[in-house]
């Protein structure tokens, strides 16, 4: 029923786009496709951007492109009204090896948008996928907007300065920006990127329904929010529509604190209920060199998207985890039934 809500909303959403284009960057990676997916019910135009090619669509254009480049931008910003940017980096870890490489991810393309907007002499809606985690290592919980930011790694670092290079223009008129920091996402997705952008929550699923035991680093004790990645595409379509968002930064989550512990054990009863086999998790220590975002405590104060759009968090992590163990089931099954050579 939850997800049936969510659903319905974004099809209401969905009716209020009137008819403006849309472009999506990022259109292959884990968020990306599931916004896509979701627009596909969208008669108007859609454009999807990424670095790889993908497969054919009916009714939904796409444009295979680096976005570290202006002339990529040039195009975007010609065809769309509203652009979902959520192509960049998602590894904290790989930031912190390369964070020149990084940085060119992650503010580069964000230049190009704004330069490509002034250019074009078109103003368009941006709503920029931000992280949670550049709130650092907060102690005040729930986390609301009003907390300063204090990035702890490279990667919150750059997704800070994006938000800001996106404020400033929405300032300068040149755009209207949005951000949206995310907490946990998780849930299915037909994504065809890297397993590596889909969290720990939708990886220890897909192990444990493959029959792995589990390794808890730690004692669980941490607390995280985890988010349905259904709510989080609904909230990314509020956000492009709904008026008076520019120039804001918006928490998206559950608003629901969870151990990690107990997100472990959400997996394994779900994963033992549809297989039959029983998943067991050890608690180990933290790897050396471990990055210090890992020892944080995160729920989301959302009360101030909420109030803006209407938008809420409607999958709880029960039925999240029910969804997403569903879906490894089903599509080990398809697999499965797949004449051999």
């Amino acid at each position: 029923m939850a997800l049936e809500m969510t659903n319905d909303a974004i099809m209401k959403t969905l009716e209020n786009l009137n008819g403006k284009s849309v472009a999506v960057t990022g259109a292959s990676g884990y968020i990306g496709s599931a916004l896509v997916d979701a627009l596909a019910q969208y008669p108007g135009k859609i454009l999807r951007v990424s670095r790889q090619a993908l497969i054919p669509r009916e009714g939904i254009a796409s444009m295979v492109a680096d976005i570290r480049t202006f002339d990529c931008w040039l195009s975007i910003v010609e065809q769309a009204d509203i652009i979902f940017h959520l192509a960049g980096s998602t590894s904290v870890y790989a930031a912190a090896r390369n964070p020149a490489e990084n940085l060119n991810s992650a503010l580069l393309p964000i230049n190009h948008l704004v330069r490509a907007a002034r250019e074009h002499g078109r103003s368009p809606r941006v709503v920029f996928s931000s992280t949670a985690t550049v709130y650092g290592l907060t102690l005040q919980l729930p986390v609301a907007e009003t907390i300063e930011p204090r990035p702890v790694t490279v990667y919150d670092l750059h997704k800070l300065f994006g938000e800001q290079q996106l404020a400033l223009a929405t300032r300068q008129e040149i755009l209207k920006g949005v951000s949206l920091r995310l907490a946990n996402v998780y849930g299915p997705s037909s994504s065809t990127s890297s397993a590596d952008d889909r969290g720990i929550l939708n990886r220890i699923t897909a192990m444990a329904m493959q029959g792995s035991d589990l390794k808890l680093y730690g004692g669980g004790a941490y607390l995280r929010d985890y988010v349905y990645i259904q709510d989080v595409v609904s909230a990314f379509l509020l956000a492009g529509i709904t008026p008076g968002m520019a120039g804001n930064v918006f928490n998206i989550g559950s608003g629901v604190a969870t151990t990690l512990k107990r997100a472990f054990e959400v997996v394994a009863t779900h994963t033992e209920k549809m297989t039959g086999r029983r998943v067991n998790f050890d608690c180990v220590p933290w790897p050396s060199g471990s990055d210090p975002i890992e020892f944080r405590n995160f729920v989301a104060k959302t009360q101030k998207f909420s109030t803006a759009t209407g938008w809420q968090a409607s999958v709880d992590l029960e039925e999240g985890i029910r969804l997403l163990a569903s879906e490894h089931l089903k599509n080990s099954a398809a697999i499965n039934a797949q004449p051999s050579l």
